[in-house]
């Protein structure tokens, strides 16, 4: 079982065996779609979104880079806690992110909104 994150200094940065590095991470609140802002000004080549203590219908992602351009990403994937999405290489060669607009609905209904995280590499 995934616990929810206890702050946010704690989980940017971190590498998992894969190579995968967590950018940021929010909890979203339960609208249809959520802006998360990226920090710095960091090149990556792949990213995957998270579902992290609450499933998520994630019905795809905007990724907005720092240049003005953006990729959507269609998903339509029903996200368990503790899975991602498939990798999605950033068009172009390295690209800076500025922000990732989700899309999506949550499985249940609760009190406990979902945490979703940004994964890059």
């Amino acid at each position: 079982a995934a616990a929810a994150p206890t702050g946010a200094s704690a989980q940017y940065g971190h590498w998992n065996e894969r190579g995968w590095r967590t950018a940021a991470y929010t909890r979203v609140n339960g609208r249809d779609t959520d802006t998360i802002r990226m920090r710095g000004h960091v090149r990556e080549r792949a990213i995957r979104v998270c579902a992290i203590n609450q499933p998520l219908n994630l019905r795809d992602f905007d990724i907005r880079y720092q240049n003005g351009g953006h990729q959507n990403v269609n998903t339509r994937a029903v996200l368990r806690a503790g899975t991602c999405t498939r990798a999605v290489d950033l068009r172009g060669h390295r690209r800076d992110i500025k922000t990732v607009r989700l899309s999506y609905s949550p499985i249940y209904r609760s009190s406990l909104r979902p945490y979703v995280r940004i994964q890059v590499r």
